[in-house]
Parts: structure tokens; C-alpha cells; sequence
């Protein structure tokens, strides 16, 4: 019988015929809800034991909590409604908005920003390249390849008016191009004609080829022939049918 209490894992009956008590576990620790921590997360924790830092306990006490922030040495912040004008307009329109400030001990008002409308400066230009009456005289109107392009000073100048009012967006400005009395023109024209005057200016100013050679413009000259021949190749793949394009596709799995 001593043999199957072994193999059970049963306790003997002790010598004499008096009868053990069981032992009693030990209960295990209850972990104690810190301070300043809510009863219901406390209670998401599980009965687990997660490490808490120290210095999250420190944030959690309650004279930290309670604490009042120290007040700030610019003042009481307020919001007043202030008329502004836009340094990068040039046509004086003033609207308001909401200008954040400080009021110190006297009553006295102070803007937390000071000076220029801040958002002035994403206000950017593109470099554009005109041409003043003497350049016109001894740069354009002298250069060959310039004069046999067939334009006249009032309407490259109404070319150069387009392209600054559109940042030298050619597509919009040949959307948009109508010189009155003016042949068509089209968007490889306009390019040419503004790209081989910012050339003959760039170097004119600078005295000699050499000084601007790594400038992207002579560096990488627009070709307008080139550009003429490719959209129109870019024009004849868009528009063939699908019996041609089937026929392409055959005459190519023959070749291979």
C-alpha cells in the first residue's frame, strides 16, 4: 500500500497513527496600485508584474499631478483680429486674421510675431531674361539667327509679358498665346524663341562663352527640330489602331 501512496504522490500516514495537516501555501504577493494610476487600468494589468520605471512612479505622484504650471514671463496670451497686407502682392489688398499676443502686468500688448507677413517669403520667382532697349539694339536685332526667326520687339515683348505673369509655363502661355496680327505659333516656337534670347543675353552680359559654359542653357541648348520629331512620333504611337499595333507585335514574335 506504501508502494502505490509513492507512485500516487500521496503523503504516508505518519508513525503512531496520527495524521498530518496539510501544509498551507503561501499566498502569493499582491502587487499594491500606484499612485495616481486609475482602479481601471490597474485592472487591465492582469495580475501581472510589469516593471515600471522610476521615473514614470515619479509623474505619477499626486504633488506632481496637482502641481500648477509656472507662469510664463511674456504675459497672459490673447488673440486679437489685425488687418496685414502681403509683401509679395503688389496690389496693397489687406485682409485680417488672427495675430497671437501677450499682455503683460502694465496692460501693454505685444505680438508673439513681429515684422513682414511670414508667409511672404514662399512667394519665389523664376529668373526670367529680359532685355532692355540697348540690348535689343546691339544683342537681338544684330543676331542673325535671331532675326531670321521672324519675330518682332512688340511681340517677343508680349511673349516675355506671358511668361512672367505664368513662371515660364510654356504649355498654359501656348494655350493662351494671341498676338494680335501675329502668325501662330506654336509650342516648340515659343520655347526657341525665349531660350535662344536668354542664351545670347547670358553671354552678353558676361562677356564671354568660357565664364557661363556649365550654365544649363548653353551647356544643354533646347533643339526645337529634335523636339518637333519626337512629339510627333510620341503623336503617331498614340493614335495607330489595334490591327496595327497587333501587326507590330506580329512582324516582331517573327523576327525572334
Amino acid at each position: 500500500m506504501a508502494d502505490v501512496k509513492d507512485i500516487l504522490g500521496v503523503p504516508r500516514a505518519p508513525a503512531g497513527g496520527e495524521e498530518r495537516k496539510p501544509e498551507q501555501k503561501a499566498k502569493p504577493e499582491r502587487m499594491k496600485r500606484p499612485e495616481g494610476m486609475s482602479r481601471e487600468a490597474f485592472a487591465l494589468l492582469g495580475g501581472s508584474n510589469p516593471v515600471i520605471p522610476s521615473h514614470l512612479l515619479d509623474g505619477l505622484k499626486k504633488k506632481d499631478k496637482l502641481a500648477k504650471p509656472k507662469p510664463s514671463t511674456k504675459g497672459t496670451v490673447i488673440y486679437r483680429l489685425k488687418p496685414f497686407n502681403n509683401q509679395a502682392r503688389d496690389d496693397n489688398l489687406q485682409l485680417t486674421h488672427w495675430v497671437k499676443g501677450y499682455k503683460d502686468a502694465n496692460g501693454r500688448i505685444r505680438d508673439a510675431q513681429e515684422g513682414d507677413y511670414p508667409f511672404a517669403k514662399y512667394n519665389k520667382k523664376v529668373v526670367l531674361f529680359r532685355y532692355d532697349g540697348e540690348e535689343w539694339l546691339n544683342v537681338i536685332s544684330k543676331d542673325n539667327q535671331l532675326a531670321s526667326m521672324g519675330w518682332t520687339k512688340e511681340e517677343t515683348d508680349y511673349l516675355l509679358d506671358m511668361l512672367e505673369q505664368f513662371d515660364l509655363r510654356f504649355v498654359v502661355v501656348a494655350d493662351r498665346y494671341n498676338f494680335s496680327g501675329g502668325p501662330p505659333r506654336t509650342l516648340e516656337d515659343l520655347k526657341d524663341r525665349y531660350y535662344s534670347i536668354a542664351r545670347k543675353l547670358l553671354v552678353a552680359r558676361e562677356g564671354t562663352d568660357a565664364t557661363v559654359l556649365n550654365n544649363p542653357l548653353l551647356r544643354n541648348p533646347y533643339n526645337a527640330q529634335h523636339e518637333r520629331t519626337r512629339r510627333q512620333a510620341l503623336r503617331t504611337l498614340m493614335t495607330r489602331s489595334n490591327d496595327t499595333e497587333a501587326a507590330e507585335n506580329e512582324v516582331g514574335n517573327t523576327g525572334i
